[in-house]
């Protein structure tokens, strides 16, 4: 059985498919889950505060997927699309901010300095991967969430070094 913080969760997921953050009311959102208004504000002291906990919980679940190995025969990219693509209307809100934006990376970037003890790397691996996945999402799911991941899978697995040594051989000689 779900709670009523989950169905508030789920509600105000849902409701974002039809309206922006700005426009949403708490009435519509309690309305939609079914509980009275006084259910919403023993949880959640206003709709800004519900936003924080759903960024906190989808963005650390997002993270999240960097711990898994390859898991269930699936790169961590398609857990990553799958996860993004679900939560679309949460993802459409958070890519559509800067700040929200660069706050994952970030996040994302630390996680990722732990695992490859190479800063300037993960900066880089965390920057591309976030703008990669926020053009994806920014461009209406143009291409499913499985053919999103292979092709940031790919980017991510590219030498770049040899195509720019090669490069720099040609002008070389």
């Amino acid at each position: 059985m779900e709670t009523a913080k989950e169905s508030i969760v789920a509600a105000y997921l849902q409701l974002l498919f039809e309206k922006s953050f700005e426009e949403l009311a708490v009435k519509e959102i309690v309305q939609k889950a079914g509980i009275s208004r006084s259910t919403f504000y023993l949880h959640f002291a206003a709709k800004y505060e519900l936003m924080d906990e759903v960024r906190r919980k989808l963005n650390d679940r997002f993270l999240s997927f960097y711990e898994m190995d390859y898991q269930w025969g699936k790169p961590i990219t398609l857990h990553l699309c799958e996860h993004i693509f679900k939560y679309r209307s949460f993802y459409e809100l958070e890519f559509a901010e800067a700040d929200a934006i660069q706050k994952l990376s970030d996040k994302l970037a630390a996680h990722l300095q732990e695992v490859f003890q190479d800063p300037d790397y993960a900066l880089f691996a965390s920057y591309g991967t976030i703008g990669y996945l926020g053009f994806w999402v920014r461009n209406g799911y143009a291409m499913s969430p499985a053919v999103a991941a292979e092709k940031l899978l790919k980017i991510g697995l590219t030498n770049w070094t040899k195509v720019l040594d090669a490069k720099l051989d040609g002008i070389e000689r």
